[in-house]
């Protein structure tokens, strides 16, 4: 995994000396509201979720989040990731995205008897932003999650209405084997 990464990487690389500049920034905070469908658990969930990221230079980037979910009968989904990113524009209104990160989750055991789940592993993500036009983004990706208890694929995408310079709302959607998610976003930008 991590050798298809750099090797990614290597490509982006060079794709950046020949591509133009573009406006996307990669410093914000974002909250979140999300509601989820634990196919496993035959429940639903729902709660917040607090991210950010910051540019370390104009093609890198860090990132982490935290998520909490409450799933009823006294029984609360959470996690968080952490990691780094490599930014690169394709456009003046595409960048391709790659990030490397850390993830861990613990979610309600399914079954009669109370108790949570533990997993923790890497994550590798490839996506896209598009600016459609000067008010509103769309993007897309899909990550790689390679945890404890196995291989899982995400599929995420969303969009972005820009309210001015700093601050922008949206909704995004995620999807894997066993949870589906839709949230409502708050971003505020700080370059």
């Amino acid at each position: 995994m991590l050798r298809s990464f750099f090797i990614l990487v290597s490509l982006l690389l060079t794709a950046t000396a020949v591509a133009q500049d573009n406006e996307f920034s990669y410093s914000f905070i974002q909250a979140s509201y999300t509601k989820a469908d634990f196919d496993s658990l035959g429940r639903d969930g729902d709660g917040l979720g607090f991210s950010a990221s910051f540019e370390l230079s104009p093609h890198f980037h860090v990132f982490g989040g935290y998520k909490g979910l409450d799933v009823g009968a006294n029984a609360d989904a959470s996690g968080w990731n952490a990691g780094i990113g490599l930014n690169t524009p394709l456009t003046e209104l595409m960048d391709i995205v790659v990030q490397l990160s850390y993830q861990t989750t613990e979610v309600p055991a399914p079954g009669l008897l109370p108790g949570t789940v533990e997993d923790d592993g890497l994550g590798l993500g490839a996506g896209i932003r598009v600016g459609a036009n000067e008010w509103i983004e769309v993007y897309g990706g899909l990550t790689y999650l390679d945890l404890d208890s196995g291989n899982e694929t995400v599929f995420d995408a969303g969009f972005l209405l820009s309210l001015g310079d700093a601050f922008a709302v949206g909704v995004s959607g995620s999807w894997d084997d066993d949870v589906s998610s839709l949230s409502v976003n708050g971003r505020l930008y700080f370059d």
